[in-house]
């Protein structure tokens, strides 16, 4: 007759034996996606600026999201999400911006605004720079949300 699974668990533990778990294999980036993004990025960073943006900083990381772009576009500040896709396979890049990437966006946004006092009073916009196929197409959306997260704000 077998033991009940936990008593055999409990015997163990008792006797001080506990299970070696294997380390978890890390994955490598998949150096393809990071060519794609980073070129997406670039391509976006030479649109705004070729539209009379300048550029303040790029892939600005806090726990709990990230910024690809922090921009100024006059007197507007703007926080720029950069989404490229090769092929329309799994959907466009305007329908990848999900309302989770754009929470995380919107958190990223406020910590860098507390970072940063000295932009204290400015408007505040949320845009999207779409990337798409091969050759590239690149689509700009001013205010794509608004600071919480809610797409179409226009």
């Amino acid at each position: 007759m077998r033991p009940e699974p936990e008593d055999w668990k409990a015997k163990l533990k008792a006797l001080g034996i506990r299970r070696l778990r294997a380390p978890r294999a890390r994955r490598e980036p998949d150096r393809r996606k990071l060519e794609t993004g980073a070129g997406g990025e670039e391509l976006a960073a030479r649109h705004l600026v070729e539209q009379g943006c300048s550029i303040l900083e790029r892939n600005v990381r806090y726990p709990g999201g990230e910024l690809d772009l922090v921009a100024e576009d006059g007197n507007d500040l703007v926080f720029v999400e950069v989404r490229t896709r090769r092929t329309g396979a799994c959907g466009g890049a305007l329908e990848s911006v999900t309302a989770r990437k754009r929470g995380r966006v919107v958190r990223a946004a406020k910590i860098w605004l507390v970072r940063h006092p000295r932009t204290a009073g400015r408007s505040v916009r949320f845009d999207v720079v779409a990337v798409d196929g091969d050759p590239p197409a690149v689509t700009w959306l001013r205010g794509a949300y608004d600071g919480e997260g809610r797409a179409g704000r226009g």
